[in-house]
């Protein structure tokens, strides 16, 4: 499954909502580099391979993007007074019989929105201390995604080895033969 311009969709972070903030490429700064769900359509697509029911995507694309820079603000330990906000927001105006948890993952109703299906998932993961602790950011050029370091020793550094970490070693690698040619 991919995005309308062919970028395949990945879901790497463990959780919806990291998913949810991994639907751009971020600097280091926080600013988004690469806009992967510019469209609503994007948004369905990307809904289609996360959650597991059909949920609405709101038509406005702009509180989409908004919601997860908050996230990501947030889960990056910046200010995240706007996230809060926003979650509560979600959850207050949902009706309680909407979402469910069944062995970690969530389900929805009829009426679920994929940023409620977001909250709810961002919820669960600041309500658990020891998964706020194993929130990470990928060091990657220009990736910037975060995911929850499920390993035993905690000790996982890239979002996917196969992309990030495989550069990054072919990087090291490039400049100690250049160095050594030098």
């Amino acid at each position: 499954m991919a995005y309308a311009d062919g970028y395949p969709i990945k879901l790497v972070a463990g959780r919806l909502a990291l998913d949810f903030i991994n639907t751009a490429d971020w600097s280091a700064d926080g600013t988004v580099v690469k806009e992967l769900m510019p469209r609503p359509a994007d948004a369905r697509v990307w809904m289609g391979k996360a959650v597991p029911e059909r949920v609405s995507v709101p038509e406005d694309i702009g509180a989409l993007h908004a919601l997860r820079a908050a996230l990501r603000t947030l889960f990056m330990g910046g200010d995240g007074t706007m996230a809060i906000s926003l979650v509560n927001r979600l959850l207050h105006d949902m009706p309680q019989e909407t979402l469910r948890l069944e062995g970690g993952q969530i389900f929805g109703g009829s009426g679920a929105t994929l940023p409620q299906f977001v909250a709810v998932s961002a919820l669960a993961i600041l309500a658990d201390p020891r998964e706020v602790k194993r929130v990470k950011c990928c060091p990657g050029d220009a990736c910037g995604w975060l995911f929850l370091d499920e390993t035993r020793n905690a000790r996982r550094r890239w979002c996917m080895m196969e992309t990030c970490g495989n550069r990054a070693k072919a990087r090291r690698n490039y400049a100690r033969r250049k160095h050594a040619v030098d």
